[in-house]
């Protein structure tokens, strides 16, 4: 089901939401612009976000960003949670990625902003976003972290013409009664109501039967695990797209929702985002060059056949048993890589 809203923010002025509620279906809000300033707070939001809460229209929020360092992003997710702490919204936390200062930036600082930012976000249970336009999502946000959030974006055409965006805004010269200025209209394709509610993002509570408290843990620090998606922090309930789907548990926290630590900060994950384990062979004393040896050594069967399965599961196709192919095995073997 597509849902129509619109986003506004101070340039709108005083908005009769009465009027309003009747032509949407949702709002998203501007809550500020730049860091954590009150001077910088969006001086109509908090009448916006309290009479969108009395009227029940679903809003989400978004905070038009300045950031030009990581630690500029940090202070503009404090500044959003700080605006957003006491209200329950249906609807994302987007930052609004359009200002030239930060078009100027390399994508890899872009980047690296934009994952402090979300991450901050995420670590506190809010459901956060991203706002760009078209060319920014095809020439500046292309770097894979972007695909783990909810993506917003302007474009102003017939059709939207283009996959993987959440909402739309459609057109920045809409017209709603109630408003007596130009506004940005937008469909929305994801249900996020139900989502958000259901998954007590945002100030909401978690609805359904609630994790227990002290999840049993069947993995071990060691274990090398696939899993299908990993969690920013121990305690978070938002799943993110690994870069990696499979690592080695290096630490475990009792109790937690997601109690294995991948790595050194792959991320979180849970018994049911693994979604099995993988065995490798080591032998990092093995000073020779036989991989025959090698693998006596550590009681494996080292018979030409059981070489060339283990060469097969390390990709390497019609293994002949070459002292190329020998050694490159051997090299996997030594640094505890070796798939079994």
């Amino acid at each position: 089901m597509v849902r129509d809203g619109i986003d506004v923010s101070q340039y709108q002025g005083q908005i009769d939401w009465e009027l309003v509620q009747k032509h949407i279906d949702f709002a998203i809000l501007r809550c500020g612009y730049g860091q954590d300033i009150p001077g910088q707070d969006d001086p109509t939001f908090k009448r916006n976000a309290d009479e969108c809460t009395r009227l029940g229209i679903p809003f989400g929020v978004y905070l038009y960003s300045y950031a030009t360092n990581e630690r500029e992003a940090l202070s503009e997710a404090k500044h959003v949670m700080r605006l957003i702490q006491d209200y329950k919204m249906e609807y994302p936390i987007y930052l609004d990625l359009e200002d030239p200062r930060v078009g100027s930036l390399t994508n890899e600082q872009i980047e690296r902003n934009c994952r402090v930012w979300a991450d901050e976000l995420a670590k506190n249970n809010y459901f956060p976003g991203f706002y760009a336009s078209y060319y920014w999502w095809t020439s500046k946000l292309t770097g894979a972290f972007f695909t783990r959030y909810t993506r917003w974006v302007a474009r102003y055409a017939e059709e939207l013409g283009a996959e993987g965006f959440d909402m739309w805004q459609y057109t920045d010269n809409g017209f709603v009664e109630g408003i007596n200025a130009p506004v940005d209209r937008n469909f929305a394709y994801r249900d996020f109501p139900a989502e958000i509610r259901a998954g007590g993002f945002n100030n909401f509570e978690a609805e359904g039967p609630q994790q227990p408290e002290q999840p049993t843990t069947n993995y071990e620090v060691g274990d090398h695990v696939t899993f299908d998606h990993v969690y920013i922090s121990s305690e978070s309930s938002i799943p993110l797209i690994p870069y990696m789907n499979h690592g080695t548990i290096t630490r475990i926290v009792a109790g937690a929702r997601n109690p294995y630590l991948i790595g050194n900060g792959l991320g979180w994950v849970n018994n049911e985002s693994i979604t099995g384990t993988m065995r490798y062979l080591s032998n990092p004393t093995y000073r020779g060059d036989s991989l025959v040896d090698a693998l006596t050594q550590i009681g494996v069967d080292a018979s030409f056949a059981s070489r060339r399965d283990l060469a097969r599961k390390n990709g390497i196709e019609n293994y002949t048993g070459s002292a190329k192919q020998n050694l490159e095995l051997l090299q996997l073997l030594r640094e505890g890589r070796l798939r079994q």
